[in-house]
């Protein structure tokens, strides 16, 4: 293996790691989730399909030489994920938003966009890499 791949791996694992905990988080505090996302208007098919997703895609970034369909499916999400904190952010929301769960029951944050800008700038450094 040689440089390039290592570090896709690494910034691919990274995000996936990071997707696989917030997955998890939702999932163990189920509850506690679609409560949030309902105070958030989520449509509850969303609710329900998020935490599996993020689980899924996160396995598949930890595991799996990065493959380009799984990087940009991670990278759209984080996209979308991104675009609503912004937006909660900008309209002073005050529902937390249970990114990881119940482990994190505050109000977005600009130090949540930024979180998930670098996570994106990973996304990009792995497929330019693989």
């Amino acid at each position: 293996m040689d440089s390039r791949e290592i570090t896709a791996r690494a910034c691919a694992a990274l995000v996936g790691a990071v997707l696989a905990l917030a997955g998890a988080g939702k999932v163990t505090s189920w509850n506690q989730w679609r409560a949030n996302a309902r105070r958030q208007h989520l449509w509850p098919i969303v609710a329900v399909a998020l935490p599996p997703l993020e689980l899924v895609l996160g396995a598949a970034l930890l595991v799996l030489k990065p493959a380009a369909t799984v990087l940009g499916l991670a990278t759209l999400l984080l996209v979308v994920f991104t675009s609503f904190l912004a937006l909660q952010v900008t309209t002073k929301s005050q529902v937390p938003c249970a990114c990881f769960g119940a482990n994190v029951n505050r109000p977005p944050s600009w130090r949540d966009v930024l979180r998930n800008l670098a996570l994106i700038a990973l996304m990009f450094t792995a497929a330019a890499f693989s």
